[in-house]
């Protein structure tokens, strides 16, 4: 019982800061955007930008790379 009461309120110590709710009000953020909006632009092809003389055409990678 005594273990009981020493975890009981070790527990209650311990977790009596931990409240959801935020720092700032939400207004500190400004507009919250619900979804991103669409860019036309972005959606097109593009030219992807390579240095002179090298061909990124046929790039190869290996395990290593990701790491």
């Amino acid at each position: 019982m005594r273990n009981f009461s020493f975890l009981l309120i070790l527990s209650s110590v311990a977790f009596a800061g931990c409240v959801d709710r935020p720092e700032v009000s939400p207004d500190f953020y400004g507009t919250v955007v619900g979804s991103l909006p669409s860019i036309k632009e972005a959606e097109e092809p593009f030219p992807f930008p390579h240095a002179a003389e090298v061909d990124h055409s046929s790039c190869v990678f290996d395990e290593e790379d990701f790491f």
